[in-house]
């Protein structure tokens, strides 16, 4: 294991020091309200039957008694196939018209980044928390996701949005977002929670995405108080210290999971 860390947090530095993201950007909520959210309108024919959803995410409230929608995706006038991810116990997700409710038990802290991957393809569904994978219960989404649809970031969309509290909208941070149109892998989640926020995809993964972070800084509709801030990336000892966080994250995840 240390060995793993070691080879780990000098490969992180390598690609650091020739490939630091451009993106040293990140979303961030100024507060509770329902007016605070980001539109795109990707393409998703190509991620009909399967996708990931991957983000760095850093909630700034202490509502973990309370869900908070981070990320939601809905077509117009359609149930067909949706999805709805959320920081507290539940995702939903609609596929070809029939709603799946995925519940998990594992809490994120406030004030903590997190590492966050959710994966699907028709029949099977899995989340990960800082590269562990966390058992979900309840009936796998089958079908397909719907094209042509809108994605909100930081609070649900339409017929999804059955919050009445304003504290379940997203506060936080969010960064380095991206939409695969793959089911990602084990290794590939684990392989991106410790080459860390401030490092770029690999190229094979970067050929799998279908909605990027870039897309979601340049094309991305804010509303309300919504602004973009510094990624905290700007030197090597932003590399050094969150490699060490993330050993620490991985390690109580799998201790909370067990």
């Amino acid at each position: 294991m240390r060995g793993i860390t070691i080879l780990n947090l000098l490969t992180t530095l390598l690609m650091f020091s020739t490939t630091t993201s451009s993106n040293s950007l990140l979303r961030f909520f100024d507060e509770p309200s329902g007016e605070n959210y980001v539109t795109l309108h990707p393409d998703f024919s190509l991620a009909r039957n399967e996708f990931s959803v991957c983000t760095w995410l850093r909630r700034k409230l202490n509502t973990n008694l309370v869900g908070m929608s981070w990320f939601s995706y809905t077509a117009p006038k359609s149930r067909a196939g949706g999805i709805l991810l959320n920081t507290a116990n539940f995702h939903v997700m609609v596929a070809s018209g029939v709603a799946y409710r995925l519940k998990f038990n594992t809490r994120t802290m406030h004030g903590e980044w997190y590492h966050l991957c959710y994966t699907w393809k028709s029949g099977y569904a899995e989340f990960y928390i800082n590269g562990v994978l966390v058992p979900l219960t309840g009936l796998h989404p089958i079908g397909q996701v719907a094209v042509g649809g809108s994605i909100v970031l930081g609070q649900g969309l339409g017929s999804f949005d059955e919050q009445t509290d304003v504290m379940e909208k997203f506060v936080g941070d969010i960064y380095q977002l991206n939409v695969f149109k793959k089911t990602l892998t084990l290794q590939d989640v684990t392989e991106m929670y410790y080459n860390g926020r401030c490092v770029e995809l690999c190229r094979a993964l970067a050929y799998e995405v279908v909605l990027s972070w870039t897309d979601v800084l340049k094309k991305g509709e804010v509303k309300g108080a919504v602004t973009q801030e510094d990624g905290e990336c700007d030197t090597v000892w932003d590399v050094i210290s969150g490699a060490a966080e993330r050993i620490v994250g991985h390690v109580k995840m799998r201790r909370l999971i067990k």
